[in-house]
C-alpha cells in the first residue's frame, strides 16, 4: 500500500547535490580521505557501541524521485527481550552526483564522484551514530537503533511511520522536483 499525501500538507525535504553540500549548511565529510573499508569499519564500530551487531553492508543504488543515488543497506541486529535477536536495516542514500561530460574518462570520473559521495554518506552516518551514543548516555531509556528495526519482513519501523503519513521520506535533490509529493525508492545491489 502506498500513501500519497495531499500537495498542500507537510513540509518537503530537499538535499543538495554532492558538489554543492556546504559545511555551513551542516554537511560534514565532503573532503574525507578515509577509504571505503575504513569508513565501513568505523560505522560497524559505532553500531556496536549502540549494542548492535552488523551482519552485512551491501553497496547499491537507490532511485529516488527519478534520480539515482549510490548508497548502502546495513543489516544488523540487537538483543531483544529474553536475548531474542531483533533484526534491522539501515538504508543510506548518498547525496546525488552530477554526471560528468561523456569523454574517454567518463567511467573513471563517475566512479570517483560516486565513491566520494558514498564516503561522505558513511562519514555522516557514523558521526550521527556516535552522537546517538552520547544521547543514550544522557537518556538511558533511549533506544538509538530502534527506528530501523524491521517491523515487517521488508519494512522498518521508520518506513511504516512514513507510510502512515506521519514522517517524511527520503528527499529528492534540490532543483529536481519529484512527479508528486511521495518519494519512492528502489534499491539494487551494486555489481562488482
Amino acid at each position: 500500500m502506498q500513501f500519497i499525501p495531499d500537495k498542500d500538507e507537510g513540509p518537503t525535504l530537499t538535499v543538495p547535490y554532492f558538489d554543492e553540500a556546504r559545511k555551513e549548511d551542516g554537511w560534514q565529510g565532503q573532503g574525507t580521505t578515509r577509504s571505503y573499508d575504513s569508513l565501513k569499519s568505523a560505522l560497524t564500530n559505532a553500531i556496536a557501541r549502540l549494542d548492535g551487531v552488523v551482519h552485512s553492508i551491501q553497496r547499491g543504488t537507490y532511485s529516488i524521485g527519478g534520480i539515482e543515488r549510490t548508497g548502502a543497506q546495513i543489516s544488523y541486529s540487537i538483543a531483544g527481550p529474553g536475548g531474542q535477536m531483533i533484526y534491522g536495516r539501515l538504508d543510506i542514500a548518498a547525496l546525488p552526483v552530477r554526471e560528468p561530460k561523456r569523454t574517454s574518462r567518463y567511467q573513471e570520473v563517475m566512479r570517483n564522484r560516486l565513491d566520494k559521495a558514498m564516503a561522505m554518506a558513511l562519514y555522516n552516518v557514523t558521526e550521527a551514530l556516535k552522537a546517538q551514543w552520547v544521547l543514550k548516555q544522557m537518556n538511558p531509556s533511549y533506544v538509538p537503533l530502534m527506528p530501523w528495526l524491521l517491523a515487517k519482513p521488508d519494512k522498518t519501523l521508520s518506513e511504516s511511520y512514513i507510510e502512515a503519513g506521519i514522517g517524511l521520506a527520503l528527499p529528492a535533490p534540490e532543483g529536481e522536483p519529484p512527479d508528486h509529493d511521495v518519494v519512492e525508492g528502489d534499491f539494487r545491489p551494486a555489481e562488482d
